[in-house]
C-alpha cells in the first residue's frame, strides 16, 4: 500500500507542538483573510461593539440602537469589553484579533485531543490539517460574531463531557456544565448542548441510580442556573425570555433543504441537488446509527477504540441539528440558514467521522483482504481530495477579502475607503444626526455623545409610486420635519434600501431644509437642517423644464461628441416606475487625449463612470431625472445606456427605455453621432 497504517508513536509532547502548529496556521489564515480590510461586519457585529463600548462606559447592556441588548446573550460583548478595556482600546478594533485567537484555540484543543485517540498516521495528518484549513471555521470566525467563543466553550463542553463519561470524575462533570452554561450565554442556540448533556450521567454503566441522579442534577444545575437571571430581565424587559425578535415564515421542507445544501457545501464540490440530497440523508443516517444507542459511553478512550466518542459527538451533532431545525421553523430566528449557523457541528461530525474511519483502517491493516484494503485506498484518495479542496477554497476566499471581492457587510473596501466616513473621522460630529446607516456611524467613527436617528421613512417597500413620482422629495421633507435645527443628515450612497425609499443624496443636495457640508459624487454627503435657509433654484427642475418633449413610443439614447470639459448629462424618463430606476446604468466616456485618463484605465481606452439612478437621481412632477457630472477633461465620445439594452450612445433602443441629453457645460448632441 502507498500509505502507513502503523500506530502513531508519538510522546504527548509531540502532539500538542502538532496541535499547536495547526492552531497557529487556523489563525494566520483568518488574520490573512482580514489582512487589508479587517473582519466582516453584520448588523449583529454593530450590536456587540456597541454594547461592548456601553459597558466599559458604565451604562450597561445598550445597544446600537440605545436600546437594551436582548437579542442575544450577554457573554460575547463583556468578552470585547474584557479583552479592550486594560488596554484602553476599542472593541471594534479588537474583535477581529481575538476571534482569530478563539479560532486557534478550537483548533488547539480538538487537533490535540484527536491525534491523541488515532491510530493511523494518515489519519492523524489528516485531521490536523482539516482542522487547521477548514473554510466553514474560518469563514466564521472573519467577522466580528459570537460563532468563535461559542464553537470553543461547546468544544470544551463536548470533550471535558467525554472524560467524564470515560472516568466518571467529578470534576470533569462541573467542567463540561461550566463550558456548557458558558456556551448558552454566547448564544441561545447553546440550549441544545445543555439538551443533550443533562441526561448523560444515566448511560454511564455500573454506577447506581442515586449517583446517575446526583450527577445529572449537578449538571443541570451548573449548566443551566447561569443563565436564568439574564432570562428572567429579558422578559421583565421585552415580555420575551430570548429577546424581542422579528417572526418569519420558514417551513419544514425549506429549512431540511437548506440545512442539507449547507453541509454539502463543506465539500468543495457541486453535484446536482438530488445526489447531494441523498448524500447528505446517506451521512446523517450514518451518524444517527453511529449516536445510537448512547449506552456505550462509559467505554474509555484511552485504548484507542474511540467507538463511545464517536456515539458522543455524532449525538451532539444530531441534537443541534434537531433543535436548529425547530428553531427556524418556529419563525424566531433568521428567514433563511446562514451557512456560519451549521459550523457547531463540523468539528464534532469531523471527530465522528476520524474515529469511525481509524476503526475501519485498523481492522483493514490486521484483518488484511484486498477488499478491505481497495476501500482504505478509496478514503484515503477521499481524505487528500477532501483537504485539497478545503486549502483551495482558503486561499481562493483570502485572495478575493484582500482584492476587496468578498461582501463582508459594513466591512470591505465600500467602508473602508469612503470619503464620507473619511470626512468624519477628522471632523466628529455631535448632536443629533439623521442617517440612512446610523448603526454604522454608531459602531464605527462616531464614538462620542451624538444621537442617531433613522433617516430612512418608516415604511420602505412602497419604491416610487407611479401615481406620484414626486415622492422623493415629500419623503425626505417629512422625515426632516421633526428634526432640530442644526441637526446633521449623513447619507451614504448604495445602501440597499436607497432603491426603497425614493430618495438619496441626490435630493438633499437640492432640498430646502438642508445645506451642503461636504458631498462626494460616488459616496454620499453630510450635510445640515437650516429651516430657515432661503429658498435655492433647483437644477432638477431647470433640467426637466429644459428638456425636449419626447414622442410617445420612440424613447431613444442619444449622445454627440461634447469638447468641453465638466458638465452633466441629463437623463430623462417620464413617466417613471421604481423599476425604470433599479437598473444599472453604463458610462463609459472616451477622453480626446488618453493621458487625461486615471492611470488605472488607460489601457482600456475609456473612464468607466457607470452608476445606479439613486446615486445621482431624482423623481420629479412625473419624471425621473439624473444629472452625471462628467470628468473635467475634453472628451471625444460617451457611450451610455442602462443595462443590455443599448449597445452605446448612438443606438436606438427599445420602447420605455431612458433618453440622455447633454448637460449645459457641453454642446448640443446630435442623434447618430
Amino acid at each position: 500500500m502507498g500509505f502507513s497504517l502503523s500506530t502513531l508513536h508519538s510522546p504527548l509532547s509531540t502532539r500538542s507542538a502538532a496541535a499547536a502548529a495547526a492552531a497557529l496556521l487556523a489563525a494566520s489564515l483568518v488574520l490573512a483573510r482580514e489582512w487589508t480590510y479587517g473582519p466582516g461586519l453584520y448588523p449583529d457585529s454593530l450590536h456587540y461593539v456597541t454594547t461592548a463600548r456601553s459597558l466599559l462606559a458604565g451604562d450597561g447592556f445598550v445597544n446600537a440602537r440605545g436600546d437594551l441588548y436582548t437579542s442575544w446573550p450577554p457573554l460575547y460583548p463583556l468578552l470585547l469589553a474584557a479583552a479592550a478595556g486594560p488596554a484602553g482600546l476599542d472593541p471594534l478594533d479588537v474583535a477581529g484579533p481575538l476571534n482569530a485567537l478563539l479560532l486557534g484555540l478550537i483548533v488547539f484543543f480538538a487537533a490535540r485531543w484527536l491525534l491523541q485517540r488515532l491510530q493511523s498516521r494518515l489519519l492523524a495528518a489528516w485531521a490536523g490539517l482539516a482542522l487547521a484549513l477548514a473554510a466553514p471555521l474560518a469563514e466564521a470566525s472573519s467577522w466580528i460574531l459570537s460563532e468563535p467563543l461559542f464553537l470553543l466553550t461547546a468544544i470544551l463542553a463536548l470533550l471535558r463531557a467525554e472524560e467524564f463519561l470515560a472516568a466518571g470524575k467529578t470534576r470533569s462533570l462541573l467542567a463540561a456544565a461550566a463550558f456548557a452554561a458558558a456556551a448558552w450565554q454566547t448564544r441561545y442556540i447553546g440550549a441544545a448542548l445543555l439538551l443533550f448533556l443533562a441526561p448523560a450521567p444515566f448511560f454511564r454503566r455500573g454506577a447506581p441510580l442515586r449517583r446517575k441522579l446526583r450527577d445529572a442534577a449537578a449538571f443541570s444545575a451548573a449548566a443551566g442556573l447561569p443563565m436564568v437571571p439574564w432570562l428572567l430581565r429579558n422578559y421583565l424587559l421585552v415580555g420575551a425570555f430570548f429577546g424581542g425578535r422579528a417572526q418569519f415564515d420558514c417551513p419544514l421542507p425549506q429549512v431540511l433543504r437548506e440545512i442539507g445544501a449547507g453541509l454539502w457545501a463543506w465539500t468543495q464540490v457541486e453535484l446536482p441537488a438530488a445526489a447531494a440530497a441523498v448524500l447528505i440523508a446517506v451521512v446523517l443516517a450514518a451518524a444517527a446509527r453511529s449516536a445510537a444507542p448512547l449506552s456505550t459511553l462509559h467505554s474509555p478512550l484511552s485504548t484507542g477504540g474511540g467507538k463511545a466518542a464517536a456515539k458522543l459527538f455524532s449525538g451532539f451533532a444530531l441534537t443541534y441539528l434537531v433543535v436548529f431545525a425547530a428553531a427556524m421553523v418556529s419563525g424566531n430566528v433568521y428567514p433563511t440558514v446562514r451557512p456560519r449557523f451549521l459550523t457547531p457541528v463540523y468539528i464534532p461530525l469531523l471527530f465522528a467521522a476520524a474515529l469511525a474511519l481509524d476503526s475501519f483502517l485498523g481492522r483493514a491493516r490486521t484483518r488484511g483482504g484486498r477488499a478491505r484494503r481497495a476501500s482504505a485506498a478509496v478514503a484515503a484518495a477521499a481524505l487528500c481530495l477532501w483537504t485539497a479542496g478545503q486549502a483551495a477554497e482558503q486561499a481562493r476566499l483570502i485572495a478575493r477579502a484582500n482584492a476587496g471581492e468578498l461582501d463582508m457587510g459594513f466591512g470591505g473596501p465600500r467602508w473602508s475607503q469612503s470619503e464620507t466616513l473619511r470626512y468624519i473621522r477628522e471632523n466628529p460630529l455631535e448632536g443629533m444626526i439623521y442617517s440612512n446607516e446610523p448603526r454604522l456611524l454608531t459602531a464605527m467613527h462616531n464614538r462620542g455623545a451624538a444621537q442617531y436617528r433613522n433617516l430612512l421613512p418608516d415604511a420602505q417597500s412602497g419604491g416610487l409610486p407611479e401615481e406620484n413620482a414626486a415622492a422623493g422629495q415629500q419623503r425626505l421633507e417629512a422625515r426632516l420635519a421633526g428634526a432640530p435645527d442644526g441637526a446633521y443628515a449623513v447619507w451614504f450612497q448604495t445602501a440597499w434600501r436607497d432603491n426603497l425609499v425614493g430618495y438619496g443624496a441626490a435630493w438633499m443636495r437640492v432640498s430646502p431644509s438642508l445645506e451642503t457640508v461636504a458631498a462626494f459624487d460616488d459616496d454620499g454627503g453630510i450635510f445640515r437642517v437650516r429651516k430657515d435657509a432661503a429658498p435655492r433654484p433647483n437644477p432638477y427642475r431647470a433640467a426637466l423644464r429644459a428638456a425636449r418633449p419626447v414622442e410617445s413610443g420612440e424613447w431613444r439614447v442619444e449622445s454627440g461628441t461634447p469638447s468641453a470639459a465638466g458638465g452633466n448629462l441629463v437623463y430623462v424618463k417620464q413617466p417613471c416606475t421604481a423599476e425604470d430606476v433599479r437598473r444599472k446604468f453604463f458610462l463609459h466616456v472616451y477622453p480626446a487625449d488618453k493621458a487625461d485618463l486615471p492611470a488605472a484605465r488607460r489601457d482600456y481606452d475609456f473612464d468607466n463612470l457607470d452608476f445606479w439612478f439613486r446615486q445621482y437621481g431624482v423623481a420629479l412632477d412625473g419624471a425621473c431625472l439624473a444629472l452625471r457630472p462628467l470628468p473635467d477633461y475634453a472628451v471625444a465620445r460617451i457611450e451610455t445606456g442602462q443595462g443590455a439594452a443599448a449597445a452605446n450612445a448612438a443606438a436606438r433602443v427599445e420602447s420605455g427605455e431612458w433618453r440622455v441629453e447633454s448637460g449645459a457645460a457641453a454642446p448640443p448632441v446630435e442623434s447618430g453621432e
